[in-house]
């Protein structure tokens, strides 16, 4: 939702000079022609496999060379030859546009099963052509169920062996393995993913997962085995389909059937919560390898096949993403070995031990210790969190697992034989494989460690969905707090994909009545969500929208979004939706919860509104937007209070609501902002009382009201309730409660809900927004807050456009500002100016600006203009790199 309300700076004075600095690299005005686009990506994959959209989507970065150029043309090839010379499949010729993101495939039908090859070229805003791009691949899955050829089996090790008649030159696994699957051929696993494919509603839809296994295979006889984990489908199931293809154009199947054979997994015990027993013992050498002759294995008998479409994984794999060696070990008791890994993170511990056969060494997880050293794991409620790995003798033997996942920082080690070292226990960090395509820096230590607090609770709760928490026996896709960090997320990580599905993943949830539920896919919570639960659904729809420009999202799910607010729309009371389960959740000062869920009422069907609108459908636009009109209305009639100035019960979050949405008219507005200030301040001290609903607003309305000190204050405190009180008691991540608790319930160390701060540090300190009606950031807004004792500040962001960067620094006689603007973009850069009058913009030395008079004009700058009144300076400014500076005589 986009406000009418202007950012107001606060101002900083003694500056008087506005220069503009010669910047190196590509984008500098001195640049020569267009070179080759880069970052070539489809549907938002770096890596394609087993893409099942027929349609899909192209993008690429253009390099035009010189600041201010964009792109005025270009041309797309697609063929199935490699070497991609000709557009057998599609050639777009020159097709005169701006745009090089979302370009849709207009060629011949794409086949199931293929492989295609793809570049591009652009011609800049002047004409000039540019080279062909380096030829990109990708591959489309299996388009229908009749595609898929085999059955479904089940079974713990499942193997089949084959022969194939010549060299490969295209092997393609297309695998169905639910809860989890592991894909092994000739005794290596096939790809790098863990714990696949990703958590669905399995009556609605099962993901598949495409392996490219060409390097796998060989000439004669080969073997495929795939292990099953029960996962969240709390079975084991297969469905499979090899294609092999050899010199010559010879091709052979292989598919999941009554073929195979199936025997028990050294795996004795896997749970999501509980964890893993393996059993090396049971391990049968080479089961996985062509020649294998082992005793118990039997015929894979057919299973019942899960209800849900087969869809392709088109989101990252989850994987092994770092290795993190122990700060230290401690031996609190005898025999008693507890390895702190100094960070608060979700996955598993990778063990090598060395002992006699049968020997149980016992592997336990937690987030915090007792005072004597031992682990405490009552945060953890009912999940055991434990893996247990039995020796098969013999030769050091290295564990680690493969159906399960913890949260922790520590990890006790027992029934270990000998003493372990340091190299005994290796942290093994497991999440979604989410670019990390966000950077935010800044003078202030503590916010420093915060943005790292931050980025470490949001991707080790990606685990194909939002996450809550990875370590209790909970981890599930909250929409609470989904919608409530998708800002953030998108600001640290390239989510296009994930959101993609998870957005997929809602609708699936969808009930006839167009009513969703607290937790996707539901385990947990209730049907109907709490509104500012299931407002996850439109907004995070609607963010898809502006910040990837993703108008496909919209169309898409347009009849869900509509389906959902018309549910809304038939609980409401004299206009409003009251009803709620959680409210501003986890709050110190309790908001009543009908305000909140009346707030999200509003939100939402302005966000249809807007919706409607982006799609054309200017008649329902209409409608939704009288809606909220009169929703409004009913808002501030239910809940304002004109002798306390005050919304509800005057609480932080029912102010800042209020103030959010404009939802407060103007005439009550300074009164609702004055308490919600006083509030803060002298009430509070500069702290916040809000839970996780009024902390994602409150912020950013401070800021609108020209209060980012205030912001500042509260985001550096260090005493409780903050961030800060947080990071000074130890925290690596965020936790769920503002203050510290080692009860046995709510008192998770690792919960991403009041991560949305994260946000604000590149909003509002970095100073990085669109424009007012900016949508995938064509038009940008750089408008840094410089608050207070703050020197100097960085946010750096990968958008759908490219890499844009705002970086900016401050001494008592000048400010610096560096800016990396998209192709073709622009982007419009406020500065405080102070109380001083001479502007000067210089470049190499050359006054070009000064006492309003442009003296030379500058590659890539529109305009520079004095704002009197705001006292500030507005840049306006096209694509490439720019460095700006206000300084002193």
């Amino acid at each position: 939702m986009k406000s009418s309300l202007s950012r107001r700076i606060v101002t900083a004075a003694g500056f008087l000079f506005l220069a503009l600095a010669s910047v190196q690299g590509a984008g500098a005005a001195t640049a020569s022609g267009p070179s080759a686009p880069t970052d070539l990506r489809l549907e938002y994959l770096s890596n394609p496999m087993g893409v099942d959209v027929r349609l899909p989507r192209f993008y690429w970065t253009p390099r035009p060379g010189a600041r201010g150029e964009g792109q005025s043309a270009y041309q797309i090839l697609v063929s199935r030859d490699a070497a991609c010379d000709k557009g057998d499949v599609w050639d777009s010729g020159k097709v005169a546009a701006a745009e090089f993101v979302h370009i849709v495939y207009a060629g011949k039908p794409l086949a199931s099963a293929s492989s295609y090859f793809w570049k591009v070229r652009s011609w800049t805003t002047s004409g000039q052509p540019g080279a062909w791009s380096e030829t990109a691949r990708f591959d489309t899955g299996l388009f229908e169920k009749s595609d898929w050829l085999g059955t479904w089996i089940g079974g713990a090790c499942l193997r089949k062996e084959f022969a194939v008649g010549g060299p490969v030159v295209r092997a393609r696994a297309y695998v169905a393995g639910v809860g989890y699957h592991e894909l092994r051929i000739n005794g290596r696993k096939a790809g790098d993913g863990v714990l696949d494919p990703g958590w669905t509603t399995y009556d609605k839809r099962v993901l598949y997962v495409t392996y490219d296994v060409t390097s796998l295979l060989r000439s004669g006889a080969n073997a495929v085995g795939v292990m099953l984990g029960r996962g969240w489908y709390k079975n084991r199931a297969l469905l499979l389909r090899l294609d092999v293809e050899t010199a010559g154009g010879g091709r052979v199947s292989i598919v999941s059937d009554g073929s195979w054979k199936t025997a028990p997994s050294p795996i004795v015990e896997e749970d999501l919560y509980n964890g893993e027993t393996y059993d090396a013992r049971l391990e049968a050498a080479g089961w996985d390898e062509p020649g294998f002759f082992g005793t118990g294995w039997k015929t894979a008998a057919a299973v019942e096949a899960p209800k849900g479409r087969l869809s392709a994984q088109m989101m990252p794999a989850i994987r092994v993403m770092d290795t993190i060696v122990p700060l230290g070990m401690a031996n609190p008791r005898p025999g008693v070995y507890v390895f702190d890994m100094g960070q608060n993170f979700s996955g598993w511990a990778r063990l090598r031990v060395a002992g006699t056969r049968g020997t149980a060494v016992r592997l336990r997880f937690a987030e915090i210790l007792y005072d004597d050293g031992m682990i405490n794991q009552e945060n953890l409620r009912g999940a055991r969190a434990e893996d247990v790995y039995i020796l098969k003798g013999g030769n050091e033997e290295t564990y680690e697992p493969r159906f399960t996942y913890h949260g922790f920082r520590y990890v006790e080690l027992t029934g270990f034989p000998g003493v372990p070292t340091a190299e005994t226990l290796r942290g093994r960090v497991v999440y979604s494989g989410l670019a990390q395509t966000g950077s935010f820096a800044c003078s202030k230590p503590l916010l420093n460690s915060l943005q790292r607090n931050i980025t470490w609770t949001q991707k080790t709760n990606l685990h194909s969905v939002p996450t809550d928490c990875p370590q209790r026996d909970e981890r599930m896709g909250w929409m609470g707090d989904a919608q409530g960090t998708t800002e953030e997320a998108i600001m640290n990580y390239d989510m296009a994909a994930f959101y993609t599905n998870f957005l997929r993943d809602i609708r699936d949830v969808q009930d006839d009545k167009g009513q969703i539920t607290d937790t996707v896919p539901h385990i947990w919570g209730n049907r109907p969500a709490d509104p500012a639960w299931g407002t996850a659904y439109p907004l995070i729809a609607w963010y898809m929208y502006l910040y990837y420009g993703d108008k496909r999202i919209l169309e898409e799910h347009y009849d869900g979004l509509k389906a959902y607010v018309e549910a809304l729309r038939a609980k409401a009371e004299n206009g409003l939706v009251k009803y709620s389960h959680y409210g501003d959740w986890v709050a110190i000062d309790k908001t009543p919860p009908a305000i909140v869920s009346s707030f999200y009422y509003y939100y939402d069907v302005r966000i249809l509104a807007d919706v409607a609108a982006a799609l054309k459908r200017d008649a329902e636009a209409r409608v939704y937007m009288d809606l909220a009109a009169s929703i409004k209305t009913a808002f501030h009639a239910e809940y304002f209070d004109p002798k306390s100035n005050s919304y509800a019960n005057g609480t932080q979050t029912a102010n800042a609501l209020a103030l959010f949405l404009e939802l407060a008219p103007e005439a009550a507005r300074d009164g609702a902002w004055g308490s919600l200030f006083n509030d803060i301040v002298y009430h509070n001290n500069s702290h916040l009382t809000t839970g996780i609903i009024g902390t994602k607003y409150v912020m950013e309305v401070l800021d609108r009201f020209g209060a980012s000190d205030l912001a500042y204050d509260i985001a550096t405190r260090t005493d409780y309730p903050s961030w800060g009180f947080m990071i000074e008691n130890g925290a690596t991540t965020i936790w769920e409660l503002w203050q510290k608790r080692e009860g046995p319930s709510m008192n998770s160390q690792n919960h991403p809900m009041f991560g949305s701060v994260g946000a604000w540090l590149y909003k509002t300190l970095a100073g990085i927004n669109q424009a007012a009606d900016g949508v995938g950031f064509q038009k940008i807004r750089i408008a840094p807050q410089m608050v207070r004792d703050l020197g100097y500040a960085s946010g750096s962001i990968g958008t759908v456009r490219g890499r844009l960067t705002s970086a900016w620094s401050k001494t008592a006689k000048s400010i610096v500002i560096e800016v990396e603007v998209p192709c073709g973009s622009e982007a419009e850069i406020v500065l405080p100016r102070g109380k001083l009058r001479h502007i000067v913009l210089k470049e190499g030395g050359t006054v070009i600006w000064a006492g309003k008079k442009a003296a030379t004009s500058v590659s890539g700058v529109r305009s520079v203009e004095e704002v009197d009144a705001d006292n500030l300076v507005r840049i306006k400014a096209g694509s490439g790199r720019y460095a700006f500076e206000l300084a002193g005589d």
